[in-house]
């Protein structure tokens, strides 16, 4: 993420202080940062602070002599400008075109062609006052980035939205915006978590999936600019960012949706990681009466014993590339196994490859699972190369390598 120049603004927020985490992590990152503040930002976080982290002079006035073109001047710098946190004040002055200080000068002197954010950070009734909201939605209209808040505990007390949305996320957005001028034209389709099949409106059989690794590598291709579309259980973990997320839950919404997305879109590239069923309930035999499944009410528990009779589905993963608009669309398939016997996987693999026509398999197995946390993932291309990493977050870190060297 090095050689982007950043500005970033900061207002007269409490949470002012985390805007100096921010500036180290982009720093250290190789970002290249100039800061400016408002007179009141100055009374919640030091100047000297500031200067410190970035070894530069912070910019806090419009007038000050050898300096008053910076508005122009800083504004042709900055790469990418964000404001954070962006206190009530200062968003309601945006909206209105108002430039009294160097932050709103800076605001109207912004080439429109660059990414502009804005991390708001106040209390609940000030976000959601009428006056606010109808602010942020104006801005937002004209094309500026306005990250969401976390709701929380605040400063001043309550609880509620509002509160400063954490700093790591916002540098995500942060390179999400850099990177999409680079990226966003690459289109990548990825599935995750496990399928859920119902029996009755109470009881279901699932795959032990928590969507996690999946979501960490929508998230590092959504942070390096991609165009990200993930397809997601509804009982996984759920992305920090706000990418495409369209919902699944049992073996035919994923396989309707998955067509459905191929079939109108062309994507670059599908990262196929669901834990689907290969059964579904079909029907279920009660005292010798056959009802098909699911059914919509709690079935009666006063049966001593009952049957269910479930059907085959068919591998998703091996009709990926014949419903894909795009013929060279590339596939990462994924493969779990119990443990990591060489035979058995060889064998499985081989027959994935050759079904699927994968261009690459993750293979994994159940043994190397701890507290639902998946580790040791081997990349396997179709050529037999192999590459083993750790955690999901190298895993991600890879396989956003393996299609940018494509």
């Amino acid at each position: 993420m090095s050689n982007y120049k950043v500005l970033i603004k900061i207002t007269g927020s409490i949470a002012a202080y985390k805007s100096a985490y921010l500036i180290s992590k982009l720093i250290q990152a190789g970002f290249e940062v100039e800061v400016a503040v408002t007179s009141s930002a100055l009374k919640f976080i030091g100047q000297a602070t500031i200067e410190g982290l970035t070894h530069r002079p912070v910019y806090t006035d419009s007038f000050e002599p050898g300096r008053m073109m910076s508005h122009i001047d800083l504004a042709k710098w900055a790469d990418l400008t964000i404001v954070v946190p962006a206190d009530a004040n200062t968003i309601n002055k945006f909206a209105n075109g108002i430039a009294d200080n160097l932050i709103t000068s800076l605001f109207l002197a912004h080439d429109r062609e660059k990414p502009y954010l804005i991390a708001p950070a106040m209390n609940t009734a000030m976000f959601t006052h009428p006056a606010t909201q109808a602010s942020l939605n104006k801005l937002s209209e004209w094309g500026i980035h306005i990250l969401p808040t976390d709701v929380g505990y605040l400063a001043c007390g309550d609880e509620g939205e509002g509160k400063l949305l954490d700093p790591d996320l916002i540098f995500g957005y942060i390179g999400s915006q850099l990177h999409s001028n680079n990226n966003k034209n690459y289109k990548v389709l990825i599935t995750g978590g496990g399928t859920i099949e119902n029996i009755d409106g109470m009881r279901h059989i699932s795959n032990k999936s928590s969507g996690r690794t999946a979501v960490k590598i929508a998230e590092h291709f959504y942070i390096n600019g991609a165009d990200v579309t993930l397809l997601l259980s509804e009982s996984a973990v759920k992305p920090a960012f706000d990418l495409d997320l369209i919902e699944f839950n049992s073996f035919q919404s994923l396989k309707d949706i998955l067509e459905s997305e191929l079939t109108s879109k062309r994507y670059d590239l599908v990262i196929h990681l669901a834990a689907v069923s290969d059964y579904s309930p079909a029907n279920i035999n009660v005292k010798g009466e056959i009802i098909e499944l699911p059914l919509t009410e709690k079935l009666d528990s006063s049966t001593d014993s009952i049957t269910v009779t479930f059907s085959k589905n068919i591998k998703l993963v091996n009709h990926i590339k014949e419903w894909s608009l795009n013929k060279d669309v590339k596939l990462t398939a994924f493969k779990l196994l119990d443990d990591r016997d060489n035979e058995k996987k060889g064998n499985e693999i081989k027959k994935l490859f050759d079904n699927s026509k994968a261009d690459a398999i993750v293979f994994n197995a159940l043994s190397d699972r701890e507290n639902d946390v998946q580790h040791l993932f081997e990349i396997i291309d179709n050529d037999g190369k192999s590459h083993i990493v750790d955690t999901a977050d190298e895993l991600a870190e890879k396989l956003f390598n393996r299609w940018r060297s494509q």
